[in-house]
């Protein structure tokens, strides 16, 4: 275990200081909110396109965002405003109450909240080259995801702690109108914007040769250098399968407990914070492991572990073995994302890290919303989760045969 410095603590608290705005707004409390209160016809079907929406603009803005910032040597000052954005969005979020005449409000602030988290990613996942030397990146990124699982958990444990649950408020806080949730959003925003500050303090702005290119031609060249390493294209390839996996995975877990093993809301809290301690824990070891082999190893190790489990998971029947299962499928899951991580910043040119990292969230996002919704039409046709989860477990197959043997070699 190396010894962590100020930049790589500073890298670790930005995942945690990032992770409450997916578990508490789009995955667990204002999504629901949202839902129930605000648009209430139809309200399963406008998040969906606030949530594909926001991907959608992801895949075409993250290459351009990482491109122009590897250009002009601005990544953290892009990250500053990136991360301001999603504080203001997300804070706004606060005058959403419910009813339909604040719909088009919430839709919007939801939006630029999701977008601005996702656009974040691009540069700060950059930024891991310089918190480290390269035989500790995974190190430190299994740390970071880690911390990331944790803080999300535990923001979401403090939110129903002192907001949802309580009869009153902290502060006085009439509990109407929703105010329970809208201060959950309050409560999150301010949770990003503190434990930030130490990654703009301790990490430098890396050294870049600027260059007056437009971005266009700045991204067409980065696609001919992916294009020509056959190996690296591959990975590109198969991370769009894996990563539309897990999309589907987050967003259909809890609904295959809920509907196979008929899982309660306290339940389905249960395995979340199980998922995502196996996942923090997976994140730290397969870090370890990152540097000890290789990033590339871990991630199909990672793979044939999902699909392993996952195909118990389908025959499984039993609800106590289910919560077992539950556990190894989050321990594969924490190193799969970590160590993709930490494959990319060993592949890419140094001064073009942000550019590859757009295209890595490109390969990520494009068709985030296709899993989902074969996902659903699967099991609408079929009236059974387990046939959707075979689709799901088909995805991380064809995404391991992809990969084949051979590691990707650093673009030059």
């Amino acid at each position: 275990m190396t010894k962590l410095n100020k930049k790589s603590i500073s890298f670790i608290l930005f995942d945690w200081a990032t992770s409450p705005l997916p578990t508490i707004h789009t995955t667990f409390i204002f999504s629901v909110y949202f839902i129930n209160l605000i648009a209430i016809d139809n309200g399963t079907f406008v998040w969906g396109c606030i949530v594909g929406l926001a991907g959608i603009l992801t895949a075409f803005f993250g290459p351009m965002i990482g491109s122009y910032s590897d250009k002009r040597g601005n990544r953290k000052f892009l990250l500053l405003l990136l991360t301001l954005l999603g504080f203001v969005s997300t804070s706004l979020l606060w005058f959403a109450r419910p009813g339909s005449e604040y719909l088009f409000f919430a839709t919007i602030f939801s939006c630029i909240s999701i977008l601005s988290m996702e656009l974040i990613y691009v540069l700060y996942n950059s930024l891991l080259s310089k918190t480290s030397t390269k035989n500790h990146a995974g190190e430190v990124s299994g740390y970071a995801w880690s911390a990331g699982y944790i803080g999300g958990m535990l923001s979401l444990i403090i939110c129903l702690a002192l907001f949802i649950f309580p009869e009153k408020l902290p502060f006085g806080i009439p509990k109407e109108n929703g105010a329970d949730v809208r201060s959950c959003m309050l409560f999150i925003s301010f949770w990003l914007i503190i434990f930030c500050i130490p990654l703009f303090i301790y990490i430098e702005e890396p050294k870049q040769n600027k260059t007056n290119k437009s971005t266009l031609i700045y991204i067409k060249e980065g696609l001919i250098k992916i294009y020509k390493s056959k190996n690296v294209l591959r990975y590109f390839v198969a991370r769009i399968f894996y990563f539309d996996g897990l999309a589907t995975l987050f967003a259909f877990g809890g609904i295959y407990a809920s509907k196979v093993f008929e899982f309660n809301k306290i339940e389905i809290l249960y395995f979340a914070i199980i998922i995502n301690l196996a996942a923090a824990l997976g994140a730290i070891f397969g870090g370890h492991l990152d540097d000890k082999f290789s990033p590339f190893k871990i991630i199909r190790l990672s793979l044939l572990g999902l699909i392993i489990f996952g195909i118990i998971l389908i025959l499984n029947e039993d609800k106590n073995l289910f919560w077992i299962i539950s556990f190894f499928l989050g321990l594969f899951i924490g190193p799969l994302q970590s160590s993709s991580r930490v494959l990319i910043t060993k592949i890419i040119p140094e001064k073009k890290g942000a550019q590859f990292f757009g295209f890595a969230i490109f390969s990520g996002k494009i068709t985030s919303f296709v899993g989902p919704l074969i996902y659903g039409s699967i099991v609408l046709l079929f009236e059974s989760q387990k046939f959707g989860m075979i689709f799901v477990i088909t995805l991380f197959i064809i995404s391991l045969i992809i990969l084949g043997n051979k590691e990707p070699n650093k673009i030059k």
